[in-house]
């Protein structure tokens, strides 16, 4: 009897038990061996400091709390991707595409956008301190409470479609 009690007290534990790790295995196993994973949940994922992502494509994905901090992903796909609350401090993402992705809350402290699209994103709440956005693309995103101190960002299309002058 008291067997009984404690497989279904087991079994009844592991039914309601949530994950630590968004992500599968073959979700990054695939993206680290083929750079690529579309649609993937990638949640959570530490990715820092690596330069083996150039390039990378993970569109359409959910990589929220992503830790992209130090990382190199130059002409990286993030187009409508879920990047809230990801960081990307001092990360290169120069020509990377991040169209129509929700990067709310996202950190991105001394970051190269040089020539990045971030056309139609949510950067409600981000941060671009010391970041580098010289040439990036801005238009139509919603830049609501983002802060931009000391972020170059000469030559920029902001959000109305006018070019940054700084003089």
């Amino acid at each position: 009897m008291k067997f009984k009690i404690l497989i279904t007290t087991l079994l009844f534990s592991l039914a309601f038990a949530t994950p630590v790790v968004a992500y599968t295995r073959w979700q990054l196993r695939i993206l680290k061996r083929t750079k690529e994973c579309f649609f993937c949940n990638l949640s959570n994922i530490n990715l820092s400091d690596s330069n083996k992502y150039q390039k990378m494509n993970v569109t359409g994905s959910v990589l929220q709390n992503a830790d992209f901090s130090g990382t190199n992903l130059e002409e990286a796909n993030f187009t409508n991707t879920d990047l809230t609350g990801a960081k990307f401090e001092s990360a290169n993402l120069q020509e990377a595409n991040l169209q129509g992705s929700i990067l709310k809350s996202t950190n991105f402290w001394g970051a190269n956008l040089q020539e990045a699209n971030l056309r139609g994103a949510d950067l409600t709440e981000a941060i671009f301190w010391n970041a580098d956005l010289r040439g990036a693309d801005l238009r139509d995103t919603d830049i609501s409470n983002a802060s931009f101190i000391d972020a170059k960002l000469n030559g920029a299309i902001l959000p109305d479609g006018s070019i940054y002058q700084y003089r």
